[in-house]
């Protein structure tokens, strides 16, 4: 994944669009740089949303201390990656998400137990089954600090400086501003269209390694019996 400065995709996408290039451009009052930098945050978001891409993936622990029913989620949350959420001290995934139905059924219902802790992710916290657990409870996420400080290599929210690094590729990145930018002013985005799909998944592609697959099943070995061929209700 080829990641370049903000300053960096502004130039490229203004020399591809045959626009004047900049030397710099947060502190830039040409209304097409402001607009261009705009159009890079809206690219961002659009990326964001479009795919769990590898560098954005973060593992958290949530300390539980046998009193509290809700934690709060880490401030970069975005969205939890699937069936990723275990107990470390009983090494049990934790089950859920469970929906608003269930989770009623699960707190009304106290003649049922389980060895499994139970959550339920609303109101921006993190909830669980049963209350008194004091176990330290692991997860993955995608974070939404798309942003890379190009001095202390620190991951934030957005840009405030030219060289600040763009975590997604840089060709999806031009290619969207372009897109956008030929949407906004009626021009035809067919071919920038076709290119901002193209680089979307080459990248998409390339974020990470792929699996080797087999056509015969696992070939470790026995496969002992676990959760991961056990199904569990709730």
């Amino acid at each position: 994944m080829a990641q370049r400065s903000l300053l960096s995709i502004i130039q490229t996408a203004q020399a591809e669009l045959n626009l004047p290039q900049s030397t710099a451009v947060l502190s830039s009052n040409d209304q097409n740089v402001v607009k261009l930098v705009a159009l890079a945050r809206a690219v961002m978001d659009d990326l964001l949303a479009e795919y769990d891409w590898q560098p954005l993936q973060i593992r958290t622990s949530i300390p539980c201390d046998g009193v509290s029913e809700s934690y709060s989620l880490p401030a970069d949350y975005e969205r939890m990656l699937n069936a990723t959420a275990f107990n470390q001290s009983t090494r049990f995934p934790i089950t859920g998400p469970l929906t608003p139905t269930e989770w009623e059924w699960a707190k009304n219902n106290t003649a049922v137990g389980t060895p499994y802790v139970r959550y339920r992710i609303y109101g921006n916290k993190f909830y669980i089954l049963p209350v008194g657990t004091t176990a330290t409870l692991n997860l993955e996420y995608v974070s939404s600090y798309c942003v890379l400080d190009a001095s202390t290599q620190t991951p934030k929210a957005d840009f405030t400086q030219d060289s600040d690094i763009c975590m997604f590729d840089h060709r999806p990145m031009v290619y969207g501003i372009k897109l956008k930018w030929k949407e906004s002013i009626g021009e035809d985005t067919t071919a920038t269209l076709t290119d901002y799909k193209r680089a979307l998944e080459a990248s998409k592609g390339s974020d990470e390694p792929g699996r080797r697959l087999s056509l015969v099943g696992n070939q470790t070995g026995f496969v002992p019996i676990t959760t991961a061929n056990i199904p569990d209700w709730m």
